[in-house]
């Protein structure tokens, strides 16, 4: 097998495993093999991300739209680490992309619901993350945003049904 895509198998199973650093080590060597992959570039920004390097981040994911155009899941976590690095505008312009390519896409609406919920725009906070919940009904950090967003809003009935489900399901 191609040592390109030995490195790159090496580093998806790394980042599975939470190995963040060694993970991105691995998508590094693999892009001096295969330097205009967008997936390598996406999954160095993942590492990354999740090692908490998000301008590292950011520049990988950035390589990766060049590279390879957008598609939702590259626009949220650009998104995120955009967000991260207090660049809350274009994290938002980045979640609404990702969204216009995937009406409900759920890390896409949930943290742009964040970011609404923040503004103190409850209501259209809730309808964000009702579209995360309805894509993935399981997602626990959608269903406490939406107890929260309720809770502000005096949905009792829905901010109880919304904790109820949050008990229920799984992160991310």
């Amino acid at each position: 097998m191609d040592k390109t895509i030995l490195l790159a198998n090496k580093g998806i199973q790394l980042l599975e495993t939470g190995r963040n650093e060694d993970a991105a080590l691995a998508f590094i060597e693999a892009r001096k093999g295969d330097p205009d992959s967008p997936d390598l570039a996406f999954n160095l920004g993942l590492a990354r991300l999740r090692d908490g390097r998000c301008r590292d981040a950011r520049i990988a994911f950035e390589e990766s739209l060049a590279l390879g155009g957008e598609n939702p899941d590259l626009l949220s976590n650009l998104g995120l680490a955009l967000f991260e690095l207090g660049k809350e505008q274009e994290a938002e312009n980045r979640y609404r992309r990702a969204l216009a390519l995937e009406p409900g896409h759920p890390e896409a609406s949930n943290n742009l619901g964040v970011i609404l919920f923040s503004r103190g725009q409850f209501a259209e906070a809730r309808e964000a993350f009702l579209a995360a919940v309805q894509r993935r009904p399981r997602y626990t950090d959608a269903w406490f945003n939406l107890r929260d967003a309720c809770d502000r809003l005096g949905l009792v009935k829905e901010r109880d049904e919304a904790t109820l489900q949050g008990h229920k399901g799984e992160t991310r």
